[in-house]
């Protein structure tokens, strides 16, 4: 068993190592002529991921003023889900998916505010007046399958988005991704395979506090090929499939800001933005821009962060 935790040294995959992987995968030959993509590859390919168990939590009881427990589908599991009850408005309203950072597949007291220096509940966007769901994951809480770190877990976030889609009083329209550190980068993830497969479901993503490769935080195993196993888990191979506007947002002062900005400097993807911020850090950041963030989401605006601006958290 090997435990890999804030791994942070990254080869990006070079264009050989992609075609000989997309053969191994039964890619078509023609298609690698093209560098071939992260969902392409991922249809290909069954993860050999073990996972050592972890004591299942069970599903916490928000207050049913704020948040409906709801179930979605995803690859015939039925996971969990909490969702903005129904506004009784008749309004169709913006909505986003939330996945939050640690293990990211249970969910804790995820509607309690912290303080505006560490408020890792996004609750700007529900006081804005944006819809919420935050799903729990394959192998999370009370579910059913395995944990596999950021691999089936973005067939789950897809399928959470779908869910959130066919509520009355979600305009489908206006569906947005976010994620905080391993959540922002299972956020990235979701973004480079559904701008293949989906390219409508969400109208912009947001991942504050990625890494460039998914970290472990438990003890993992893999039966198979280690390196391909890595490969397909880290955001920085597949910057280039993103054709969904997505924003990389971290404070400079610590997190993984050293981390992220050699990815964002070799990016190449019009749609990929990265927004560093002065004077914060890894959780201090949350609070001011998920409030700017909201703000234009509601105004159905297209979301634009100013890096330069000061970003001071108001009382």
């Amino acid at each position: 068993m090997v435990k890999v935790q804030y791994k942070t040294k990254h080869n990006v995959v070079s264009n050989k190592r992609l075609f000989s992987m997309a053969i191994l995968l039964g890619v078509s030959i023609s298609s690698c002529f093209a560098a071939p993509s992260l969902a392409s590859l991922r249809g290909n390919y069954q993860t050999s991921i073990q996972v050592a168990p972890t004591m299942q939590m069970p599903l916490p009881k928000p207050p049913a003023a704020l948040f409906d427990s709801v179930r979605y589908d995803s690859d015939g599991m039925s996971l969990a889900a909490f969702v903005t009850p129904d506004p009784n408005d008749g309004d169709k309203h913006p909505a986003i998916v939330w996945i939050t950072g640690g293990e990211s597949n249970t969910l804790a007291d995820f509607w309690r505010k912290g303080s505006r220096q560490n408020d890792q509940t996004a609750s700007p966007y529900r006081d804005a007046g944006v819809i919420m769901m935050f799903p729990t994951l394959r192998g999370g809480n009370d579910n059913a399958g395995n944990i596999e770190v950021n691999y089936g877990e973005v067939d789950d976030v897809i399928a959470a988005a779908e869910y959130l889609a066919t509520l009355p009083y979600v305009d489908s329209s206006r569906i947005y991704l976010g994620g905080h550190s391993t959540g922002g980068s299972l956020a990235l993830l979701v973004s480079e395979v559904a701008s293949s497969t989906h390219p409508e479901l969400f109208k912009e993503v947001i991942s504050f506090g990625a890494t460039q490769e998914t970290m472990f935080l438990q003890e993992v195993d893999f039966t198979g090929d280690e390196q391909r196993e890595m490969d397909l888990r880290a955001p920085a191979n597949w910057t280039n499939d993103i054709r969904m506007p997505t924003w990389i947002i971290e404070g400079k002062r610590d997190g993984n800001y050293r981390d992220l900005k050699p990815m964002c400097d070799k990016n190449k993807s019009p749609m990929l933005h990265c927004a560093f911020i002065a004077r914060h850090e890894h959780f201090s950041v949350l609070y001011p821009l998920n409030r700017h963030l909201a703000q234009q989401i509601m105004a159905d605006e297209p979301l634009s962060i100013d890096s330069m601006k000061s970003w001071a958290i108001k009382k």
